[in-house]
């Protein structure tokens, strides 16, 4: 099983668009490791030999060799390919790795500014994060219940029920956090306790007939399939679709090794030694792919290459098993397995410090040398904003800021004019990545609805004399999975085309209501953005190192004609619905020219569509009149005429 677990979840990476659904290898390891360490754990408290000392070494001893190993290689290629800003992000990484905390970290990280999960060199890390906190909790509760055998079965279904409900509740809202967090993960790991208790406490009753075998793994064999076919990235799972992978494996260790599947195909030497070798090579395939794709600048390799990385993954497991594993092993309880022992966790434990050092920066990449490369990287990091906060006045009346991540980007200048000398209007300021503030629809995992409702139930508030609305409009017609809140089926919505009217017929009717009722209404177009201005395409990868290209003004006709075919659709409802617009270009560009760069040669935004913090907190004044109460000069047409940095 083993085996076909850690096939699937190679052939997932390694061909992503034809196994889709071959990530859920990763589901049938839980099961896998759930029955083996409670049938370990609960054979021995049985016997009465079980001592947390001797599992917790075993366990060091298991999973400390070939993961030292593969942190090691993973920190020093980093340390030779990476910008400084990844090697800081790699230091967070191989620090969690080294804490068995990589879940976590994933889903703090989680979220609308986070990196692509395919250039994470130790993505994969997050299910062993979930396993040892299992293995952390698991022994203790079983050892307390060791005088009440009989309530261990009842105590692992009560966990496995709270944890599944759990995962179905929250798989909708907080998708992230369902699929990293143990609490909503352990049910799975439940499913192979409950296998084992039946073992150890049940062993004449768990014998099947040979028909009835042969039925549950050709059962289990099916759900494991489907899992593979039917499940993709774009279902919610875990939820409901994990029953697959998870079912199909407890079917298939359920009928027992004289099943003709597990006899005939799971028991070949082969298919038995590659489940020996699963671990290393579980743990080495994904920093290979990684690093390959980011050499090839970020691109997924040839077929050729992807073949021969799993050629070289296969080597590097074999090596690992055999020249570091089980040599490991043997030492059994011989003198030297305790101080082997302590000196495998002393290296995960410096590697994990060494981690903290590069996410602290103490410990540099190779690149940091380089001229500019550390000041290109240091962009990427150039975001402190709130995406709620709220400042107290000393003028009457509140202007309330609403939006997206390209309203969140403002927040720096906003705090500043709230906390300064001059005389300024309270300030709310709410906003939500990734959320167009456009009533009636919504996106998987972001709750875009709720938040829309609430903040222009906010705006109505009578306090609210003015209300500043922005978004990312390009983003908003480019994503593929916004859907009409009242669509069962969650079919995507085209707002490049045929539903954008619909869509923004209720953001013209928020606007106008707004308006109606008194208040002054801003909306603001879209900022500057493309590949031009992002300061990842400065550094651009010269083989293992970096060539720094400083790219020149981009012509403002270009920059403007990029966005024109949704602004001049949010101008038209601005003049139709009387309210201000503003352009945030007409701050940041001339009236020829849109900068790449500030005057000190600094890239003026952190990504390929967001303003730098300190780029907006010390030039972006375009908000200023409408938060200090100076009176906003505007044209006839509606266009707000503000100061242009040249």
């Amino acid at each position: 099983m083993r085996a076909v677990a850690v096939a699937a979840v190679l052939l997932f990476h390694a061909f992503p668009d034809s196994f889709q659904g071959a990530f859920t290898g990763v589901d049938i390891f839980f099961v896998i490791s759930g029955f083996l360490i409670s049938g370990i754990i609960l054979d021995e408290l049985r016997d009465g030999t079980f001592t947390f000392a001797r599992f917790y070494a075993r366990r060091v001893r298991r999973i400390f060799p070939a993961l030292a190993l593969v942190l090691a290689v993973t920190v020093l290629l980093g340390w030779l390919v990476l910008t400084p800003y990844d090697f800081n992000q790699l230091g967070a990484h191989v620090a969690a790795g080294a804490g068995f905390l990589s879940n976590i970290l994933l889903w703090q990280q989680s979220g609308y500014f986070d990196t692509d999960s395919a250039l994470k060199p130790l993505l994969h890390l997050w299910s062993l994060g979930i396993e040892e906190q299992y293995y952390l909790l698991w022994p203790l509760l079983l050892f307390v219940f060791r005088h009440h055998m009989h309530r261990i079965l009842w105590l692992i279904l009560a966990i496995a029920a709270v944890s599944f409900l759990l995962n179905v509740m929250m798989v909708d809202r907080w998708p992230s956090a369902t699929f990293y967090l143990p609490i909503t993960r352990i049910w799975e790991l439940m499913f192979g306790s409950i296998l084992a208790y039946l073992h150890v406490h049940r062993t004449e009753g768990m014998r099947m007939r040979p028909a009835l075998s042969n039925a549950s793994a050709a059962i289990g064999a099916v759900l494991l399939v489907l899992a593979f076919t039917l499940i993709n990235e774009g279902r919610e799972f875990p939820g409901w679709w994990a029953l697959l992978p998870t079912l199909g494996t407890l079917m298939l260790i359920s009928a027992g090794p004289e099943a003709w599947i597990n006899r005939r195909l799971l028991s070949n030497r082969a298919v038995v030694y590659i489940g020996l070798i699963s671990y290393p090579l579980y743990l080495w395939h994904w920093p290979l792919l990684v690093f390959t794709k980011i050499l090839n600048n970020g691109e997924l390799p040839s077929l050729e290459l992807r073949l021969a990385i799993l050629a070289a993954t296969g080597l590097l497991a074999w090596a690992t098993y055999e020249l570091i594993e089980k040599p490991v092993r043997r030492l059994g309880r011989s003198p030297a397995a305790p101080r082997a022992t302590g000196a495998i966790a002393t290296a995960v434990g410096g590697l994990g410090i060494l981690g903290l050092l590069a996410a602290a920066n103490y410990a540099t990449a190779r690149s940091n040398s380089l001229p500019y490369l550390a000041e290109i990287s240091a962009a990427y990091t150039d975001w402190h904003v709130h995406a709620r906060d709220t400042f107290p006045g000393t003028l009457p009346g509140t202007v309330l800021f609403l939006g997206d991540s390209h309203m969140q980007q403002f927040w720096p200048r906003i705090e500043a004019l709230a906390h300064g000398a001059t005389p300024h209007h309270a300030v709310i300021f709410r906003t939500r990545g990734g959320c167009a503030p456009v009533p009636g629809i919504e996106r998987p995992g972001y709750g875009c609805k709720q938040f829309v409702d609430e903040v222009f139930a906010l705006a109505r508030r009578p306090e609210i004399q003015t209300v500043v609305i922005g978004a990312s409009w390009v983003g908003f017609t480019a994503r593929k999975d916004y859907y009409r809140v009242d669509d069962h089926d969650r079919r995507a919505l085209d707002l490049h085309g045929a539903d954008q009217q619909w869509a923004l017929q209720g953001f013209q009717r928020e606007v106008a209501n707004l308006v109606a009722s008194g208040k002054q209404v801003i909306v603001v177009l879209s900022s500057v953005y493309g590949e031009e201005f992002d300061p990842r395409a400065m550094a651009r990868r010269d083989g293992l190192g970096f060539d720094v290209h400083l790219p020149s003004p981009i012509s403002r006709q270009v920059v403007d004609s990029d966005s024109a075919y949704i602004d001049d659709v949010i101008k038209d409802i601005a003049r139709q619905t009387h309210a201000i617009v503003i352009d945030p270009r007409d701050t940041i560009c001339s009236a020829t020219a849109c900068p790449t760069l500030d005057a000190q040669g600094k890239p003026i935004l952190k990504d390929d569509s967001h303003l730098r913090s300190s780029f907006v907190s010390a030039h972006f004044d375009a908000f200023d009149s409408y938060v200090l109460g100076s009176r906003p000069v505007s044209a006839s047409n509606g266009l707000a005429k503000v100061r242009s940095i040249k």
